[in-house]
């Protein structure tokens, strides 16, 4: 057995399917076949169990699952260690983002990141905060940027940043509310919502249960950006997180921050990997254009959060 077939058995349990897994491989799927037998023929087991939709992993696959994620993780930390004495971070390191913050930290983080560390392979992965949160545990992506809503024991957390959320109307609406307003204006209304298992919904809800007259679902999408697409066709008002909305040029779409309806997020890394140079470095530059945003007044929505700011629920759920 070597790196490359545990390699390639994590990626065919992460994808659950042998073509998925040859894509995300660049392998041919014969060649990759030829590799998972070999290897149950040297472990005396099977570790897949094939069925019309893909693959599962039978009980000896789980345990060899294990020890392939800690196995395939250490060798990326001792590279990444190995690497510190050429002066920059080398190897490979996986960022996960969600989808709502694309355009005001994910592009010029990535950017940045390619011209200062050219040698070093990235992998970006967009999605909701409780899978990319699952994510880090499993060891499929190195940190990420998760709500403090979707907390769990295992992982190193670097608080980062509240944004309040927004309503987003059509500019040619008549402008009901000024420059900011209170959750209790909205009751009653029809609204354009995320959908599970983003993690906005959840907190929605929770906050819309508190109220007498709380506002309803017109339409339930999967993304921030298709909530602003609905409004800007005319389909009704939305809320959406205000990282989402600060930076766009749009003179069709008006937002404006509720004051009383906020989220905290923060950096997830899995402890395998706090070592590592790359990660250190990209968890750097993530609280570099936070802060470079807040400070020069262009995210007026959000707020940076320190250790000592972060609340004592926020703690707990930390911990939880």
């Amino acid at each position: 057995m070597d790196l490359r077939q545990l390699r390639y058995f994590k990626a065919i349990a992460d994808a659950k399917s042998f073509v998925r897994g040859a894509h995300q491989l660049c392998v041919a799927q014969p060649a990759l076949s030829r590799s998972m037998a070999s290897l149950e023929a040297e472990i005396g087991q099977q570790v897949f169990f094939r069925h019309s939709n893909g693959v599962a992993l039978t009980d000896a696959g789980e345990r060899l699952y294990a020890h392939a994620v800690d196995i395939l993780g250490r060798m990326k930390l001792l590279t990444d260690e190995m690497s510190v004495n050429l002066g920059k971070p080398h190897g490979a390191v996986s960022l996960g983002v969600p989808q709502s913050m694309q355009s005001i930290i994910t592009a010029p983080v990535v950017g940045a990141f390619y011209q200062e560390f050219a040698d070093v392979a990235l992998k970006v992965t967009e999605n909701s905060s409780a899978n990319l949160r699952d994510a880090v545990i499993n060891g499929q992506i190195d940190l990420a940027i998760i709500s403090t809503l979707t907390p769990s024991r295992g992982l190193s957390y670097k608080p980062l940043f509240a944004d309040l959320m927004c309503l987003v109307e059509r500019a040619d609406v008549p402008d009901r509310f000024g420059s900011a307003i209170e959750l209790e204006d909205l009751a009653g209304q029809s609204l354009i919502l995320s959908g599970h298992p983003n993690t906005a919904r959840p907190y929605l809800e929770e906050r819309f249960n508190a109220m007498t007259n709380p506002p309803t679902s017109r339409c339930e999408v999967t993304t921030a950006s298709l909530v602003i697409d609905l409004v800007r066709a005319g389909a009704g008002p939305g809320i959406v997180p205000g990282g989402a909305v600060v930076l766009m040029a749009d003179s069709n779409i008006r937002a404006t921050p509720i004051r009383d309806l906020e989220m905290a997020w923060t950096i997830a890394t899995s402890y395998e990997r706090v070592g590592s140079a790359a990660v250190t470095q990209l968890s750097l530059m993530l609280q570099r254009r936070v802060a470079e945003l807040i400070d020069s007044g262009a995210w007026p929505t959000a707020r940076i959060l320190t250790e000592a700011a972060s609340s004592d629920e926020d703690r707990l759920r930390m911990s939880a």
